[in-house]
């Protein structure tokens, strides 16, 4: 730790700089600096002025207001004095009603009820809102004496003439006695002709826009004046409707209500309140209440839904604020104005001198200023003790506590605003409160983040982690086990990984931190060895690399791995591996091979008996037999020409599997396949199905056993005849795909489909699990290796109960296919 002595420490003004009393004194200062600057923010952050309008008539909390006043007096008219009577009893839906006093409760405006109906307080404005229909006018307003006017237009002329700044809404038009800002707005909103196109209108921002409401027939009533979202009211539970099956705030209507008991429990939702019932197969809705619909729509595309805009020529709206109150807030404002640019003054004279402060306490903790020591930074021995997480912990509850107190400042305004009488004394003492709690709180933190720092410069953050204590404990205690003398012993790739990461280490540690000479020289030696190590394995390694590619391309290696190598062992493992494949390879050929013979020659055999068993049922069916013994003739006829096509089916894809006795010629592939549907015709009609054919191509030559292909149409036929539903339609689709020919059928399975692509493809499975119906269950595998063996390909794609059979075969042009029948011949 000694290091030599740099020329400005002998300097007078660094030795006072340095000095432990300069330092405690700049602490001390600092924290108190900071309680200042922490107030200074939180006053600046939570004062009301609007630094961007000197006036309180331009400010956005005067706006905030009028638009609030504006759009009241606006949905008062509209909702509430439009339906009131002679003696301001409401006539509409007490919904309506309800929904209206919320709305008033919601945005904490103030009313009263009185025998005369609702009437609107406000302190802020006076106001006038009125609403004239057929020929009558009904108004609420809070100006004095004004029963003296006889008609509506009288008392505007009066409210005009007495009011400053006012605003005035009449036959839908908005005036006013200010001048316009000059500030151009656009206020978008809906009407009940443009329900998806809003509609766009534009006023001067110091101003509000005229706006509009409508109504449907649904019993929903929505107000456009201002506000940024429609205002909904409902004329009936505007939640739901159990009986209607309306979900009106949703805008939705729900029909064929569907018990617990007709849906499955497999099911699945992607979109919100829609789910698919796997078990039935069906869609379905669910509401908010947990209640199942067969069907769900949107209010406005159902065909009944009609929407009709309210006539509001007739509102009237007057307000201005009142003369004393505009008095008291343009004065509370300037105050508010004048404490920001104070605390804003107070924000950065602070925040320059705590930077400074900041840099000069960092740049000099843990310094040792004893001139007869040859350490130029250590920490005292308590600190020293004091682990680095607790100084982490206490950073982080310092910033805490900061953000905490400043976003409830209010709260804490409210508690102290009653310990004194006087509000200069109220107010003094509850700044320097905070003041002390802001530097409380900066004692803990920037001196936790003081002994952070100090514990970087003297190199002993891990050492005194106690996170880093515990590894070390379990690592000596890791090193006495088994489990560490079996991870030693570990292959060659997991060594160099972890070399290569001690390398890493190594690297980042001498980047990012100050050590001695001898220190970076023995760390460079140990990376050096490591890396020369990682460099002599790493040969090994391509070596062995090597070797799995040879074994992948079934090539004999020609290097060679000397035992002492560290990846002799995997080499002999690879040449043990290579030997049990290959011989496992050739005992499964041959095993194939076997199977196939057997299948071929037990086939062969049984077909002279089975011969001569269906010669003799034909004779038995030529004899004159009596009704029961003929009925048994039938049976064994029927039974002896399934176990012929049995055996012929078996026989079949014996030999295409054997990949002998397909013989390849040009043919045209729509043509043979015309030719195999004109040969169904009659099984077509006797089934009763309905088969839609589409050919999208008139001819498609493909090299092809004409056979084989044709076999393969008929099965994929019969198969699509015997097993669709009835009542369904089967659709054959032949189309070109770039260069290949491709035929397609699909058809609805006439039972539930339980097994996958690659089931129905194995041999003697069937759909429906069984063969009381005459089937082999080899019909589709046929299909497949018989188009493989012509060079096509064979898929099946299930999709719910849709089944659908693919043959793709590359179509040959002219010039390769008088090649290949040259060839041939």
């Amino acid at each position: 730790m000694a290091t030599k002595s740099r020329k400005f420490e002998q300097a007078e003004w660094f030795k006072i700089f340095s000095a432990k009393k300069m330092r405690i004194i700049a602490f001390v200062l600092a924290c108190v600096i900071a309680g200042g600057f922490c107030l200074s923010l939180v006053l600046y952050a939570n004062s009301h002025a609007d630094s961007s309008s000197k006036s309180y008539l331009k400010s956005e909390s005067y706006k905030l207001a009028s638009n609030e006043m504006y759009e009241e007096l606006c949905v008062t008219a509209s909702a509430y004095l439009r339906y009131v009577d002679e003696d301001r009893n409401y006539t509409q839906s007490r919904h309506l009603l309800n929904d209206y006093l919320n709305y008033l409760d919601y945005n904490r405006y103030k009313y009263k009820k009185t025998e005369s109906g609702i009437q609107l307080i406000d302190s802020q404005f006076d106001y006038y809102v009125g609403i004239t229909q057929n020929g009558e006018t009904r108004y609420l307003s809070n100006i004095k004496d004004i029963e003296n006017y006889d008609s509506e237009t009288d008392k505007i002329k009066a409210f005009k003439s007495s009011h400053k700044n006012y605003i005035l809404r009449r036959d839908n038009e908005v005036m006013s006695d200010r001048t316009s800002s000059g500030q151009i707005v656009d206020y978008y909103y809906n009407t009940a002709e443009y329900q998806d196109n809003v509609t766009e209108e534009f006023y001067a921002d110091n101003l509000v826009p005229v706006g509009g409401s409508y109504y449907d027939n649904y019993g929903r009533y929505f107000y456009n004046y201002g506000n940024y979202d429609p205002i909904a009211f409902y004329n009936v539970d505007s939640r739901y409707n159990v009986i209607k099956g309306l979900d009106l705030k949703n805008g939705l209507k729900y029909s064929d209500r569907l018990e617990d008991e007709e849906i499955g429990d497999d099911y699945d939702t992607d979109d919100g309140n829609e789910y698919y019932d796997y078990d039935n197969g069906i869609y379905y809705y669910e509401d908010d209440y947990g209640n199942t619909w067969a069907k769900c729509e949107n209010l406005y595309d159902l065909p009944d839904y009609k929407a009709t805009d309210n006539d509001d020529s007739g509102i009237t709206v007057f307000f201005a604020p009142k003369a004393e109150k505009l008095t008291a807030m343009e004065k509370e404002y300037t105050e508010a104005l004048n404490d920001m640019y104070r605390a804003k003054l107070f924000v950065i004279v602070f925040g320059v001198i705590e930077f400074m402060l900041v840099c000069y306490l960092l740049l000099i903790c843990a310094y040792n200023a004893e001139p007869e020591s040859v350490e130029r930074w250590k920490q005292g021995n308590f600190l020293k003790k004091v682990p680095t997480e607790v100084y982490l912990i206490l950073m982080v509850l310092a910033i805490t506590f900061a953000f905490v107190f400043g976003a409830c400042w209010n709260y804490y305004v409210s508690i102290t605003k009653n310990i004194f009488d006087n509000a200069l004394a109220n107010s003094v003492f509850r700044n320097i409160l905070a003041v002390a709690l802001f530097a409380l709180a900066y004692f803990a933190g920037f001196g936790s983040l003081m002994e952070f720092v100090g514990k970087i410069k003297t190199r002993s953050l891990f050492k005194e982690s106690l996170i880093c204590r515990s590894c070390k404990f379990l690592w000596r205690k890791y090193k006495e086990t088994s489990l560490y003398h079996y991870f030693h012993g570990l292959p060659l790739g997991v060594k160099l990984s972890i070399r290569t990461i001690a390398i890493g280490v190594i690297l980042f540690w001498e980047y990012a931190y100050y050590s001695s000479a001898e220190s970076e020289l023995f760390l460079l030696v140990v990376a050096l060895i490591l890396i020369v190590l990682d460099i002599r394995d790493f040969s090994q390694l391509s070596k062995l690399s090597k070797q799995i590619n040879c074994l992948g391309e079934e090539k004999p290696y020609e290097g060679k791995i000397r035992k002492t190598s560290p990846v002799y062992a995997e080499s002999e493992k690879l040449n043990s591996v290579q030997d049990k494949v290959r011989e496992s390879v050739e005992q499964q050929i041959q095993s194939e091979r076997l199977k196939i013979e057997l299948v071929t020659n037990v086939s062969h055999d049984l077909k002279t008996p089975l011969t001569s068993i269906i010669s003799y049922i034909d004779l038995l069916k030529k004899m004159d037999l009596d009704d029961e013994a003929s009925s048994y003739v039938k049976i064994l006829d029927k039974k002896a020409q399934k176990l012929k096509g049995i055996v012929s089916d078996v026989f079949s894809i014996a030999k295409a599997t054997s990949g002998v006795d397909v013989n390849l010629t040009k043919l045209d592939f729509v043509m043979l396949l015309n030719q195999c549907i004109a040969d169904a015709e009659d099984k077509i009609a006797d089934s009763g199905k309905i088969v839609k054919i589409n050919i999208n191509a008139d001819s498609a030559m493909v090299m092809g056993d004409g056979d084989k292909l044709y076999r393969v149409f008929q099965n994929i036929v019969d198969n699509a005849l015997n097993h669709s539903m009835d009542g369904t339609r089967i659709f054959l689709d032949v189309y070109k795909k770039a260069d290949r020919i491709v035929f397609a059928e699909k058809n609805i399975s006439a039972t539930p489909i339980n097994f996958t692509e690659e089931e129905i493809l194995e041999r003697f499975v069937r759909g429906d699990k069984s063969r009381t119906d005459g089937g082999s269950g080899l019909g589709l595998s046929i299909s497949k290796s018989f188009t493989e063996a012509c060079g096509g390909i064979f898929n099946i794609e299930i999709d719910g109960d849709m089944f659908k059979a693919i043959v793709e075969m590359p179509i040959i042009q002219e010039d390769t296919a008088e090649k290949t029948d040259d060839k041939t011949e």
